[in-house]
């Protein structure tokens, strides 16, 4: 059963089309790893999906819940969007954590605001989603005493915190030192056996050959080409696909 469901999604900005008519359907508990070279519009795609960018055109549906955004003046459309997002957890860049809350503060902060949980009960599932994430001796830490990984981690038990029936993610440890970012990758895993859906934007190729059930590559605003990790890396069909794949293998062999 599909979770997300995307039909002609476009994007642009002024004179730069940076989605060109993305078709896409997520099924319940598959993690669809996303990757291409910058500017190919993975990124802006995820954010279209819970119209943290306003899509120009294309039809969203997540859920029971049905956005099309040619349709600006829906009455509906609010309520809608809003209900999308309360079923989709997005985890950034740059973890985005308030820096004068606790981890657990950051934590409970979802529930109370938009779940209207009591206290107590906010608090019990925060230490249980910190625990989850490995920070169970963390949580009256502020983010500024976190490491880059344990602040993406918090992140990530927010974004559970609302119980969500689908998780995001645009590059979640890109802006992690090396050696920090197997914790949060670890955590992802985690959770995708426990069969969260899940799209991750990313450029951990490792990652997507362990994890995905299915890979897309993005290029100019357009899915070039999709299929199961095995396909996508052994047997690429499309010659962008190919030369993304070589660019990618010589970057990691010139680290080494």
């Amino acid at each position: 059963m599909a979770v997300i469901e995307i039909e002609n999604l476009k994007k642009t900005f002024g004179d730069n089309p940076v989605l060109r008519g993305i078709d896409l359907s997520v099924n319940e508990s598959e993690v669809v790893v996303i990757m291409g070279p910058s500017g190919s519009g993975k990124s802006t795609l995820l954010r279209c999906i819970t119209f943290l960018e306003e899509p120009n055109e294309g039809i969203i549906k997540i859920g029971d819940y049905k956005v099309d955004a040619s349709k600006k003046n829906d009455r509906h459309r609010k309520k809608d969007i809003r209900e999308m997002r309360k079923r989709t957890g997005f985890v950034f860049q740059n973890f985005n954590l308030f820096p004068h809350k606790t981890a657990i503060g950051n934590v409970m902060e979802g529930p109370l605001t938009i779940h209207g949980a009591k206290k107590e009960d906010a608090r019990q599932l925060a230490e249980a989603l910190l625990i989850k994430v490995g920070l169970g001796d963390r949580t009256n830490h502020y983010p500024a005493q976190l490491s880059g990984g344990q602040q993406q981690r918090v992140a990530i038990a927010r974004s559970l915190s609302l119980s969500p029936t689908v998780m995001l993610y645009d590059e979640p440890t890109s802006a992690l030192d090396p050696e920090l970012v197997r914790e949060v990758l670890q955590v992802i895993k985690a959770l995708a056996e426990e069969g969260m859906t899940m799209v991750v934007v990313t450029h951990e190729m490792n990652f997507a050959k362990e994890v995905a059930d299915r890979v897309i590559f993005m290029d100019g605003g357009v899915i070039v080409e999709q299929g199961t990790s095995k396909q996508i890396f052994e047997n690429p069909q499309e010659e962008r696909t190919k030369k993304f794949l070589r660019q990618v293998e010589e970057e990691v062999i010139e680290v080494k």
